[in-house]
Order: structure tokens, then sequence, then C-alpha cells
């Protein structure tokens, strides 16, 4: 497939087709969706503005680091880059789990992404910072959830979440049943338990990618 950008390098210039069929191509027509230019994309990727048209020109192969440096700023996959592969998605690095678990937005660039199936595209992600999570999560280590905010019991029992509680904490603890009904216990992997908290929402975590 072929697309043409409205971006005009100076005036009276056609637009330019973008051969999305090669791994130069696909660059060029991130660059051109994210309404960059060469300049802006070469401070990205680190490199000088000429290596960015050999690039997307197919004159020079990208080195590994240009493809990871790129796929992390487009939020795509280096596969899509590398080969036009569609069988993942990346998921964005959204929150920290810090210090008791709690979990803090990450709320300025520049953001992480992280490779999921293609069809989580419901997945947000969180990076673990510290020791609060460990020996089951270490420090480095990303996990993520899916969906929106919900609280299912029966998906939760026994397993790691991130939890949001009543009043409006986010944690990372493993779930157990309370002492009554519509109460939690929220575990820790190295500290005491919370014992009965009451819960707005927990998803539990569905995949864990070590540091």
């Amino acid at each position: 497939m072929t697309s043409r950008s409205s971006n005009h390098a100076r005036r009276g210039r056609p637009d330019l087709p973008v051969d999305e069929h090669t791994p130069g191509g696909r660059l060029k027509a991130l660059r051109k969706g994210a309404k960059m230019g060469q300049e802006d994309l070469a401070q990205v990727l680190g490199v000088e503005r000429p290596q960015i048209s050999k690039y997307e020109n197919g004159v020079n192969s990208m080195p590994d680091y240009v493809i990871e440096r790129a796929s992390q700023h487009f939020g795509v996959t280096a596969a899509f880059i590398r080969y036009g592969d569609t069988d993942a998605r990346m998921a964005r690095v959204v929150g920290r789990v810090g210090a008791g678990g709690h979990v803090e937005a990450i709320e300025q660039p520049p953001f992480r992404h992280l490779e999921v199936p293609a069809s989580w595209d419901d997945a947000i992600a969180l990076e673990v910072d510290g020791t609060s999570c460990w020996p089951t999560y270490d420090d480095g280590d990303d996990i993520v959830v899916r969906g929106e905010r919900r609280l299912i019991a029966d998906e939760i029992i026994g397993r790691m979440c991130v939890v949001e509680t009543s009043d409006g904490l986010g944690l990372v603890k493993r779930v157990r049943r309370g002492t009554e009904p519509g109460l939690f216990t929220l575990e820790s992997p190295n500290a005491p338990p919370i014992e009965d908290v009451a819960l707005s929402s927990a998803r539990p975590v569905r995949l864990h990618v070590p540091r």
C-alpha cells in the first residue's frame, strides 16, 4: 500500500508517495503521520539528518538501535518497522510501582512502550521501581494488565493485581478474600498484609516481563 504526504518540502513540490513495503518507507510513513520533520526525527534517533533521508530511501539500512528507538518513539513494534509484521502491538507504560507497591502515573514524555499480543488492544503496562514487589517482581521489571477498571472477585482471588482502593489509592498486591463480603486482604511478597480493604477495581497481572 502507498500513501501520500500532505507536507510539502518547498512551494510547488508535489506530494511524494510513501512505499510502506520497505523498512525505510515505513519509517517515513510513521514520521509523516506524526508530522515530524527529518531534523526532528534525527534528534530523537541520535543520528545526523542526512541519515534519515538515507534510511527512508533505502540507501542505508537502519541499525538495530535506530529501529528500537524509532519503535519506542512511535509506539510500534520493532518487527513492524523491520518486516511490516502486525502480529503484535505496543502498550504504553503508564505508571510506576514504587515503595509499598503504590502506583504512580507517568504523565510526562518520553513514554516507553512494551510489546504485547496484537489482540490486546486494551493493555496498559507498569514498570516496577524498587524492591517492594520482590521476589515476585524485581526492580526494572514490567507488568501488564488489560481492560477497563472493574472488580470481579472470581478473577482476582489469589492473583497479583493492580488494585484501586475505595479511597483512590493504586497498589500492586496479591488479593485474598477478607473477613466480610466485599472486603479483601492485600498481600505483599515482603511486607505484612493489609486486611479488610474495600476496592473499587482490581485487574489481574496478565504479563510479566523481567528486565
